[in-house]
């Protein structure tokens, strides 16, 4: 009787392999990585996983399953894993002045193995180091505009842009808000809020709408929601005791 080993991933995959292939099914931990290269290049140190112990090193060859840039962009070198541990670490090598600028890439990998037990994979989106400073917010409403507001704060709490509020009318068609302002290097703090509490989905007149936000800086997006946020985190203030906030750190050129 042959057994089968079911190895479970946190990604909510699912693998299986004979008893023979689980001793050495390798596995990325993380199965999408975003980076930016530097001009002095990157040696990119990838976590991966085996699903039991060995008293001898192990090494599984890395190719590449799809990209959408050069070849000459990116070096593949070999995933090993120390002898008696299961965690070891691939390594993929980028070359600065191969990337095209302000151009994202995306590089997905998977690691081969002897045994014949499929790894999962991983896709890289990568592209050449950018120091940008002015960056663009745009917000689309819902239904009831009027309850939006964002603020962009220091990591340290203060306020740079306080509570403000882009729609001054509720309306039953999107409304577009765009502004663009320049930061300095450092670390942030971006919330958009709803007063009433109930996120920016909204629904009235018979038609619902779902609000959405974006903050970029060139190819840079420092956050997102394209599905609107119904839950967040409670921020009351005078006149609005159920407003909430969906929070984003982000960091300029950190």
């Amino acid at each position: 009787m042959m057994c089968i080993t079911t190895l479970f991933l946190s990604c909510g995959d699912e693998i299986e392999f004979t008893a023979t292939e689980a001793q050495r099914a390798p596995n990325f931990v993380n199965r999408t990585l975003s980076i930016q290269v530097p001009q002095e290049n990157l040696s990119l140190s990838i976590p991966i996983v085996v699903s039991s112990l060995s008293d001898s090193e192990r090494v599984f060859e890395l190719e590449a399953v799809s990209f959408t840039g050069s070849a000459s962009e990116y070096t593949l070198s070999s995933a090993v894993v120390p002898a008696n541990t299961i965690q070891g670490t691939a390594t993929v090598n980028f070359d600065f002045s191969q990337i095209a600028d302000e151009d994202l890439r995306s590089l997905t990998l998977k690691m081969l193995n002897p045994d014949g037990a499929p790894s999962n994979q991983i896709t890289i989106e990568y592209f050449k180091e950018i120091l940008c400073n002015d960056l663009t917010l745009e917000i689309v409403s819902d239904v009831w505009a009027t309850e939006t507001y964002f603020t962009i704060e220091e990591a340290d709490g203060t306020p740079i842009v306080e509570r403000f509020f882009p729609f001054s009318t509720d309306s039953t068609t999107p409304q577009e808000y765009s502004v663009t302002f320049t930061l300095p290097d450092g670390d942030y703090v971006l919330k958009i809020g709803d007063t009433f509490g109930d996120g920016n989905i909204g629904t009235g007149g018979g038609v619902t709408l779902i609000g959405s936000y974006k903050l970029t800086c060139s190819i840079i997006t420092h956050a997102s929601n394209s599905d609107g946020f119904s839950t967040g985190t409670p921020d009351p203030f005078p006149g609005a005791p159920d407003a909430i906030v969906e929070i984003t750190e982000f960091s300029v050129n950190p």
